[in-house]
């Protein structure tokens, strides 16, 4: 799940990298009595945005067999399909926001709802392997307009502090029926029509969303001296695609080669020249400072943890539930309910226990229970009953809700109110990139097509990724005492 920044906390200073005035300072584009009105459409249509993008990630996942077999394509490929799009997500990230304070959130919103609809498009019509990974890139581009500008140009609508706290948890709660009810819808739309539906499905919600925000979403302000760090921008998605090509390439080959070893150098050139580029410049996209403070550093490595072993697991159980199972995609998508459900129940649970711990108590206890059902998939394998699957996967998704808002506060807590944003951004950036090398590493394990070793070593895999996440955050804890 995307991290969200603290309902009580937007009234002032940035969101995912969007500048946010206090209601006193905000300028409206309507009287208030209008604004009152346009607060309902409004949500519906930030929230639809919001649940799309999610939505767009975990179904896609159930339809890869099929698109597999469509377009004759190998594991590769598959991995570039889901990877194009979480890299170039989560290297647009920070930019985006900033793109929406310079042109205005509520019109880069627009700009990206309608994207992502030609796009989807684009998807659902493509004729072979490579359009479908280029429309998916252009998917992930207009993804990084729509998730900061939607929250901010839903701040900048609604004025009153308590009616914005609920839509904003209302905005927070459509990403997570998106992740609950992604499985079994894409399991359907893909059983019962075709793959190229799961695109397609996106283009009507998209355009009465588009309708929606340009009626009555406020415009709020525009900071027309805000800059863009357009080098750190093209090194960040270098960087990240040289390090998905070199993941993706070691699990081709089955090991080091030449090859493997000179790509990961040019890996490494790449960090060393982006975090080069971004300690000189004025403005940079990731302000080093932050990143390399201990507290927000060691959550974001959490973050990016958390999701190779989550993000990289559905994708590796999106493979072995219909290659080595031979389940339909409804059924496959019905097992994975269990594990989408109870990481969206996860979620309010872990913000009820932040009123009764410290913040990185339930990152400890959350990353050790999914690391603890990984452990027992990759231990009892996938030759079992679904009732016995089912249980690590319950085990797995309530741990993974119990860690999210409390990794999204202990980014918050360490920095300054008005740079919140900023550090918002980094978590988001980083869990999309455990993402991008969870998918690369756990689909290199589970093989192409699965195999029930392969299945295994991929379930340990994610058990040492999440096991990696709670110790980290005990040591944070340790520190903060």
């Amino acid at each position: 799940m995307k991290a969200v920044p603290r309902g009580n906390s937007e009234p002032e200073g940035t969101v995912g990298g969007s500048a946010v005035l206090s209601p006193q300072k905000r300028p409206m584009s309507v009287s208030s009595e209008a604004g009152n009105h346009c607060e309902f459409p409004a949500t519906i249509a930030t929230g639809a945005a919001f649940f799309m993008i999610v939505l767009d990630t975990s179904i896609v996942n159930l339809a890869l067999p099929r698109i597999r077999d469509a377009f004759s394509a190998d594991l590769t490929s598959l991995q570039w399909l889901v990877d194009g799009y979480a890299l170039v997500f989560a290297s647009l990230l920070l930019n985006a926001g900033a793109l929406g304070d310079r042109y205005g959130a509520k019109r880069i919103f627009t700009v990206g709802l309608l994207l992502f609809c030609a796009a989807s498009a684009a998807c659902g019509l493509a004729p072979n392997m490579a359009s479908l990974q280029c429309a998916r890139a252009l998917q992930g581009i207009s993804a990084a307009m729509l998730l900061p500008n939607s929250l901010a140009a839903l701040n900048h609508t609604v004025v009153d502090p308590e009616r914005r706290k609920m839509a904003v948890s209302a905005w927070a709660s459509a990403g997570g029926l998106g992740v609950a009810v992604g499985p079994i819808v894409g399991g359907m739309l893909v059983q019962y029509l075709d793959w190229r539906s799961i695109f397609l499905v996106n283009i009507p919600v998209g355009l009465i969303a588009g309708w929606l925000a340009r009626r009555y979403v406020a415009s709020g302000p525009r900071l027309a001296h805000r800059e863009f760090d357009v080098l750190g921008q093209v090194l960040a998605i270098a960087t990240l695609a040289a390090l998905t090509y070199w993941m993706i390439s070691i699990g081709r080959s089955h090991g080091i080669s030449l090859f493997t070893v000179a790509l990961g150098l040019v890996v490494l050139l790449l960090g060393a020249a982006f975090l080069t580029v971004e300690s000189r410049q004025p403005r940079p996209m990731v302000p080093l400072d932050l990143l390399f403070r201990p507290a927000l550093g060691s959550v974001a490595i959490v973050g990016l943890l958390h999701n190779v072993g989550i993000y990289g697991l559905i994708f590796a159980l999106s493979l072995v539930f219909q290659e080595l199972r031979g389940m339909t995609p409804v059924v496959a998508g019905l097992l994975f309910l269990p594990m989408t459900l109870t990481l969206a129940f996860g979620t309010r649970v872990g913000a009820k226990l932040l009123k009764q711990s410290n913040p990185f108590g339930p990152q400890i206890w959350g990353h050790g229970l999914s690391a603890l059902g990984a452990v027992v998939l990759a231990a009892m394998g996938f030759d079992r009953g679904l009732a016995a699957i089912a249980i690590p996967l319950c085990a797995i998704g309530l741990g993974g809700g119990i860690t999210t808002p409390s990794m999204n506060l202990s980014a918050l807590d360490a920095v300054e109110r008005e740079r919140s944003g900023l550090a918002s951004g980094i978590l988001n950036s980083a869990r999309q990139t455990g993402g991008v090398i969870g998918v690369a590493l756990l689909g290199a394990l589970v093989g192409g097509p699965a195999t029930a070793g392969g299945a295994r070593w991929a379930a340990a895999a994610a058990a040492v990724a999440l096991a990696g996440a709670s110790a980290l955050a005990a040591k944070i804890a340790h520190q903060h005492r």
